[in-house]
């Protein structure tokens, strides 16, 4: 089923939708819907070092985390709280940001595949 490397959970989806196509579609538009969100809010607070839109970004994801098991986000955002407790946002944080977008890009691409 599609590519190597999965951000989705699948099962969790199909145990979601029950065979319901049009439902299963809505759940996937749902996904990019916040993972564009995400990419918005997280990228902007990390260029502005605004700690307060980088949580935001991180608690309005998470139900979306756990929902649809995306665990490549989950380990990238886990990664960038870590660096911020332990150094601050004067840190360079450019190649966790590189990391993100990539992780996000990539999941952004995999559910349009299913759509």
């Amino acid at each position: 089923m599609g590519p190597v490397l999965r951000h989705i959970d699948y099962e969790k989806v199909e145990d979601m939708v029950e065979g319901d196509d049009e439902f299963r579609t809505q759940l996937f538009q749902a996904i990019l819907v916040a993972v564009k969100e995400l990419r918005d809010t997280y990228s902007k607070g990390i260029i502005q070092k605004d700690p307060d839109l980088i949580r935001q970004a991180r608690h309005k994801i998470k139900p979306t985390l756990f929902l649809f098991g995306l665990e490549a986000i989950n380990r990238t955002l886990s990664e960038g709280k870590r660096l911020i407790a332990s150094d601050g946002l004067d840190q360079d944080l450019s190649e966790h940001l590189d990391k993100f977008m990539q992780n996000t890009q990539d999941l952004m691409e995999e559910v349009e595949n299913n759509l």
